[in-house]
């Protein structure tokens, strides 16, 4: 495939970049940048100077394209959520960016694909019960309803034709080396501390960086258009989430913070979607493309993160 990629040099656009060459298909990667430059023509890519606004610019650059990765996201770091810039930000990227994406895929006809990564959490609360795509309350607050409008347009894209496929994968909490607040995460473990909003018996469906990033591939080589969920095939309580980390750092256990003080530090809207209980099965993408998470849960996934800071020591 030749595959028109956004957000490249991202936490997850640099691993699906990775794979895509690995997989022998021609990658152009949208690149505003000159250190981007160097980075995209290091991984095999081929960087074309876009813009996701300047429709002209974007027309030139999906040209003869058959796939388009909307990987591009400004989604604030733990330590960013009050930044409402940074989400006014993230919102233009997710809907002004997909619409003019999909106005380039429409003019010049050649794209049969369009992948979306979305997110889960705006699904409601559900206890201990699995739920997924097809059977999960929406519940979004103002700061995530961009990325259900942005999936809208997937689905429009290839509403009634048999000959496009729109893709929305629906990823639980991203997590692994690359990701800034996993790394802080692993630190305050070590220090014998740990953070939580939700409360002990609620569920949280996370995803390894690395199989969020093969399932990405695998959707766009594969998947029928839909909707799907990519989680580990294992959430886990934020209980035993703790204690999997305790158990990776080398301690007997960690101390909670006290989650009032945690929910200060996030915007109101926010404190109820972080809150919820959510148990996200994968299994409708796994049946329809063979896609398998290489971390099942974060009992394998932190203990991971450790060896791997400290192999960079």
């Amino acid at each position: 495939m030749i595959v028109f990629v956004t957000g490249a040099t991202g936490v997850l656009g640099r691993p699906v970049i990775h794979r895509l060459v690995q997989n022998g298909h021609q990658v152009r990667a949208l690149c505003r940048s000159q250190s981007n430059l160097s980075v995209l023509q290091s991984a095999g890519a081929i960087p074309l100077d876009a813009d996701l606004f300047d429709p002209v610019s974007l027309g030139s650059a999906v040209q003869d394209c058959d796939t388009i990765l909307h990987l591009a996201t400004r989604i604030p770091t733990a330590s960013e959520l009050k930044n409402q810039a940074l989400w006014a930000e993230n919102d233009r990227i997710r809907s002004d960016g997909m619409k003019n994406l999909i106005a380039a895929a429409e003019n010049t006809g050649s794209v049969k694909a369009i992948v979306y990564p979305s997110i889960s959490f705006f699904y409601g609360d559900a206890g201990a019960d699995w739920i997924s795509a097809d059977s999960a309350d929406c519940a979004p607050c103002g700061v995530l309803q961009s990325t259900l409008d942005a999936e809208a347009q997937v689905k429009s894209f290839a509403d009634d034709r048999t000959d496009r496929r729109g893709i929305v994968l629906r990823f639980g909490a991203f997590y692994g080396p690359s990701s800034p607040d996993s790394v802080q995460v692993i630190e305050m473990a070590r220090k014998g501390l740990a953070m939580s909003i939700a409360a002990a018996p609620s569920y949280k469906s996370m995803i390894w960086i690395d199989d969020a990033a093969a399932a990405v591939v695998e959707a766009a080589e594969n998947a029928p258009s839909g909707t799907y969920d990519v989680v580990e095939d294992d959430p886990s309580t934020q209980h035993e989430a703790i204690d999997a980390l305790a158990a990776a750092v080398g301690r007997k256990r960690l101390v909670r913070l006290p989650r009032f003080l945690l929910r200060l530090a996030v915007p109101p809207e926010l404190r109820g979607i972080l809150s919820r209980s959510q148990r996200i099965s994968n299994a409708r993408f796994r049946e329809v493309t063979g896609w398998r998470p290489e971390v099942p849960s974060q009992r394998e996934g932190w203990r991971r993160m450790v060896m791997a800071a400290e192999t960079t020591k």
